[in-house]
């Protein structure tokens, strides 16, 4: 189940008129600087003439409480304004506070078919939550082979968590043929993006060579980097392994991880738009 959300700012601005251009495009700046107050009133100023981007950019500030009270009721109006217009990032998040009841009343059917609008438009949070409310059966019947469908697609597009989904479907043989290499693939891909139930899964595998050869120190390794996210799957396995291994080798897995970590570090800072949430 996908609960995380994403606080997505638009970063392409529309070719409008003259004005509604330099009111967003101020704001952008400010909100990169992280004055949020001037982005709100620039994206306040554009949202209020039909700009979709200032509308979706607005409605993510009250969401957040950025620059202005937090208000999710009010994020909600705007987001339904941005998404009414075809915005696809609003849309998804339309779909979100629907699905989680935030700052309107729950409802899937309603999240069911606004993922639905921006998942077709390729956008991999929506195509995740669709796969998830089909996995679930919430607000449409359960359907396994669709979500691994969904799942699949945004696990393409280098979702973490959809790649931890779906590998746990194809592992148990749900909505697809049982393959455990196929699932370990993925496991792989979550867990090398820092995905802390991916990297306890993969440290399980190890532990008792389910899809790879049995490796207590690779086990120890992959158990510790998610320890480090204080991910509770694995602990007591990680806690049986490290009465396995020799002092030498839980020194060698300890630097192994802070490389580990910082090769990550680095990579996301490179990635990564700064002072942008995400």
């Amino acid at each position: 189940m996908l609960v995380r959300i994403a606080l997505r700012i638009a970063l392409s601005i529309p070719l409008l008129s003259g004005v509604i251009l330099a009111d967003t495009a101020t704001g952008l700046k400010a909100y990169r600087q992280k004055d949020y107050g001037t982005a709100f009133r620039e994206w306040k100023a554009a949202a209020e003439t039909g700009n979709a981007d200032a509308q979706f950019n607005l409605g993510m500030l009250y969401v957040g409480g950025l620059g202005v009270t937090k208000d999710p009721q009010e994020g909600f109006r705007w987001l339904r304004m941005a998404a009414d217009k075809g915005h696809v990032d609003a849309q998804f998040h339309v779909g979100q506070m629907r699905e989680k009841g935030w700052g309107v009343q729950q409802d899937y059917g309603e999240a069911q078919r606004w993922y639905a609008m921006a998942a077709a438009r390729g956008d991999s949070e929506a195509e995740a939550g669709l796969a998830s409310l089909y996995e679930q059966g919430f607000g449409v019947a359960k359907d396994l082979p669709l979500a691994v469908h969904w799942y699949q697609l945004a696990a393409t597009q280098g979702m973490p968590d959809a790649q931890y989904s779906l590998a746990g479907l194809l592992e148990r043989g749900q909505g697809a043929p049982r393959d455990k290499a196929e699932a370990l693939k993925w496991y792989q891909l979550a867990a090398d993006q820092d995905y802390a139930p991916a990297q306890a899964r993969l440290g399980e595998c190890y532990a008792s060579g389910v899809g790879v050869p049995q490796d207590n120190i690779k086990a120890y390794m992959w158990l510790t980097l998610a320890a480090k996210q204080d991910e509770t799957r694995g602990k007591k396995l990680r806690e049986s392994l490290a009465g396995k291994l020799s002092p030498e080798d839980k020194a060698s897995v300890q630097q192994n991880v802070a490389a580990w970590r910082a090769k990550s570090t680095r990579r996301a800072a490179a990635t990564s738009l700064p002072n942008t949430p995400r």
